[in-house]
């Protein structure tokens, strides 16, 4: 068991450390932290560079999308489309809601900041290290950037292992494969400068809407962390009270410094809420439909490069989603621990008026904070678990009627 006292409790800053950096790697300092001016510039010209990859993928996205007798009585192809069309929406649409609530989460981070206990003994109390990104969080980050890196990389060895096996296999003219990660043809004459180009278009393309998509999720996570580590504590120093009809003023006053964090606590919670509600109900919808189609695909695909990269990208999705949902989780359960902690403590001790005034903290804490998709889900481990079932009845059905369709044309 790890000796609390004796920890070095984390800072506020370790905690948006993780979700600042995913934003810098995309070219965008959220909280506009002092670096020199080398740096601010070549952020900038990577921001840039990022939406330019974007145009242009989009662009020929479209374009090939509008040729339909490249994408017409081919499944495996429109699928592949539908996915990257998907996978890009989300992360655009996720990055655009939360641009345009920058200033509002600058300013709720500054208040979850201000209540961040200071002093070392406090942090101590809080148990801080006990809220600092979970090991689960870290190893979904850590997979996420592994798929990454193997879908990116995977065209460019398979071109080079073809090449090399060719070569000393074949007496004949060899030509090099130039497989792309995307199967969209946008160079006619393909020649090596013009592959690296290629594939540095779409690394930069693939790393920016992947941290978009991720940090977005991660900025949520941390602020819904936050509130949890502070109900968590709300919770505890309520439960530790022993009241007494003998201190019935200092006792009354105890109690009203909880219900006014408590009320501060939902008050921060209803932002975070209304900054986030829209992304939620937004990113329930395509991840819905990603996992769907990533299912179809890696189905039609079978055990291929593309096949593993996709049941890979699956799995990826999946657990950035369980993130979420943990988060979500979290927060509903450190809230409804403030009620109980108010039921279990000795409150029988305190006086009638100690006794009035906490029945309105365990009325309050009945509703526990909530991640809310605008009110019409809630964000859970339930959540996931519907979606995981959603996802594997459309993959049944699909097999099924591929197995049909085989069937009948044999």
């Amino acid at each position: 068991m790890r000796n609390v006292e004796s920890e070095v409790q984390r800072n506020y800053d370790d905690f948006t450390y993780v979700p600042n950096l995913i934003f810098k790697s995309i070219g965008y300092d959220f909280l506009a932290t002092s670096k020199p001016t080398w740096q601010e510039f070549l952020l900038r010209i990577y921001w840039i560079l990022g939406f330019a990859s974007q145009l242009y993928m989009f662009y020929y996205l479209i374009l090939r999308t509008i040729e339909w007798d490249t994408l017409a009585g081919n499944p495996t192809i429109i699928m592949r489309f539908g996915i990257v069309y998907f996978f890009v929406l989300n992360a655009d649409v996720k990055l655009i809601i939360f641009m345009y609530h920058r200033r509002r989460l600058r300013k709720l981070n500054e208040k979850m900041r201000s209540i961040y206990p200071s002093e070392d003994a406090e942090r101590r109390a809080y148990r801080l290290n006990e809220f600092y990104w979970p090991r689960s969080a870290r190893y979904g980050v850590y997979y996420y950037y592994f798929v990454f890196f193997f879908v990116m990389a995977s065209p460019i060895l398979q071109s080079v292992g073809m090449y090399l096996y060719e070569r000393s296999t074949s007496h004949g003219e060899i030509k090099f494969a130039y497989i792309s990660t995307y199967p969209i043809e946008r160079i006619k004459t393909m020649t090596p400068l013009w592959y690296v180009f290629s594939q540095g278009v779409d690394i930069v393309f693939s790393l920016f809407i992947m941290n978009a998509s991720l940090g977005t999720d991660i900025w949520m996570m941390c602020i819904a962390g936050q509130l949890s580590l502070h109900f968590d504590h709300l919770g505890r120093q309520l439960q530790g009270y022993s009241p007494s009809r003998r201190n019935g003023p200092k006792d009354c006053e105890f109690l009203a410094s909880i219900v006014r964090k408590h009320q501060l606590l939902y008050i921060l919670h209803k932002e975070l809420n209304d900054i986030f509600g829209m992304l939620l109900a937004y990113n329930i919808f395509s991840t819905a439909i990603t996992l769907c189609c990533i299912a179809f695909y890696t189905l039609l695909q079978g055990i291929t490069r593309e096949g593993i990269g996709f049941s890979l990208f699956f799995i990826s999705i999946s657990a950035q989603f369980y993130m979420v949902c943990y988060y979500g989780q979290l927060l509903i359960d450190m809230s409804e621990h403030v009620a109980v902690a108010a039921y279990t403590q000795n409150w029988y001790n305190g006086s009638s008026t100690y006794q009035k005034h906490l029945l309105l903290i365990m009325q309050r804490a009945q509703r526990p904070a909530e991640l809310s998709a605008k009110g019409v889900i809630i964000i859970s481990r339930e959540t996931f678990t519907s979606m995981m079932n959603i996802t594997y009845r459309f993959f049944t059905v699909i097999r099924r009627v591929l197995l049909v369709e085989t069937r009948s044309s044999n």
